[in-house]
């Protein structure tokens, strides 16, 4: 089987809960990283110089022995099923994944700022409201937290959300924890995420597998 993950050249964690997720049960992949000029390309023709299909013209792909698809969950989902990461015998749990995938997937596209939001000022003032109380991205973030809290999976200062295992539902909370955190999201203070004790746990809990050390060792 041949894969490949395409995507840009940075850890965002729709692309990361992938590629991380063929790392970690050692699935052979190629990790393309494609420049500003090759996604020119993408959204002219839906296809990259080489000729791979890019069914949406939006990333991240996967491509499978030629066959291409989009979608973060789809391409997790799948990646998940080879490397063990997404437990096919349990439909709960997989709902439960899902869920998880689909609450990520809100947290980044309510932060996208709406149609002409032009000025410093009012991209300031929309992503601050974001971050009130009855704003998108703390309801987001609070629904986060209660569903990990709600699967009290905790073992000493170990958490996993399913049955302390790892699964793509923790790269994907570890994943967006991660960037909300690091400061390069302008007008969103890293502190928006202090104080959600479970998806902080789950971030420190990923972050100590010697496998996903490897991978930010080596890739970043």
């Amino acid at each position: 089987m041949k894969i490949k993950v395409i995507y840009f050249n940075f850890p965002f964690w729709r692309a990361e809960i992938s590629r991380i997720s063929l790392f970690y049960g050692n699935i052979p992949f190629e990790d393309v990283r494609i420049s500003s000029d090759d996604f020119a390309h993408v959204r002219t023709t839906g296809t990259l110089p080489d000729g791979t299909v890019i069914p949406t013209k939006a990333l991240p792909c996967l491509s499978v022995d030629g066959v291409s698809f989009c979608q973060t969950g789809a391409i997790a989902r799948f990646c998940g099923k080879l490397s063990g990461l997404y437990p096919n015998e349990n439909n709960v749990n997989c709902a439960l994944i899902d869920q998880v995938i689909d609450i990520c997937t809100d947290i980044t596209n309510c932060i996208s700022y709406p149609i002409n939001t032009e000025g410093e000022a009012n991209r300031k003032s929309f992503r601050e409201s974001l971050c009130e109380k009855d704003g998108k991205l703390s309801k987001n973030l609070n629904s986060l937290e209660s569903i990990v809290e709600r699967q009290n999976c905790k073992t000493k200062d170990i958490l996993f959300f399913i049955d302390d295992n790892l699964s793509i539902g923790d790269l994907a909370i570890w994943g967006v924890v991660k960037w909300l955190k690091s400061g390069v999201v302008d007008f969103i203070p890293t502190s928006v995420i202090d104080k959600y004790s479970n998806l902080n746990r789950i971030l420190n809990s990923v972050s100590k597998i010697p496998k996903i050390k490897e991978w930010q060792d080596k890739k970043h």
